[in-house]
């Protein structure tokens, strides 16, 4: 059975995030209107909609983010440099460990705030980070409190209601994808 996973994005300057997810994704929508587009990839399997509200809200980067999973280094390289020749930021982490396991990724936000995660997964690990500081670039006692609550990394957000864990610092990793 084949399948593609939707995504559906506000964005709030349609022509900036088109030419976001066009340089990205390495090809231009399959669809455009004046407030819509959208991508039916083959690879990845996905249907990435996006919809044009000019007053909508920055993403909230604490909250959720998007990943595509790797299975091979080269092609994990192969991604990251044609977006970085194409002109887009990247943030790159290597051998990080982060949701039980160690991998190599590279992140690029699109012009909303949301996130992009493109990773190849090496091995497992037996904690959720390898920095001391713990999860999401929380301190201490806020991971203290989102672990007692059954949670440190719900996607970056806390599992504790009220508590907001900080956005993360270049060099970290929102990790849990």
């Amino acid at each position: 059975m084949k399948t593609r996973v939707h995504i559906n994005l506000t964005t709030s300057d349609l022509a900036k995030s088109v030419e976001f997810y066009k340089t990205l994704f390495g090809t231009a929508p399959t669809k455009r209107q004046f407030d819509y587009a959208n991508w039916r990839l083959e690879n990845p399997a996905l249907h990435l909609a996006l919809v044009h509200v000019p007053n909508s809200k920055v993403a909230d980067a604490d909250a959720r983010h998007f990943g595509i999973e790797l299975f091979d280094d080269r092609e994990l390289a192969g991604w990251k440099d044609r977006v970085q020749r194409a002109g887009l930021q990247v943030r790159t982490e290597d051998q990080v460990t982060c949701c039980y396991a160690v991998a190599d990724k590279f992140w690029a936000a699109d012009p909303d705030g949301n996130e992009w995660e493109f990773w190849v997964r090496h091995e497992e690990a037996d904690t959720m980070h390898d920095e001391p500081q713990g999860c999401c670039g929380a301190t201490a006692q806020e991971n203290k409190q989102a672990q007692s609550s059954g949670s440190c990394c719900a996607a970056g957000a806390s599992a504790t209601p009220g508590l907001t864990l900080k956005q993360e610092q270049p060099g970290q990793s929102s990790c849990c994808g």
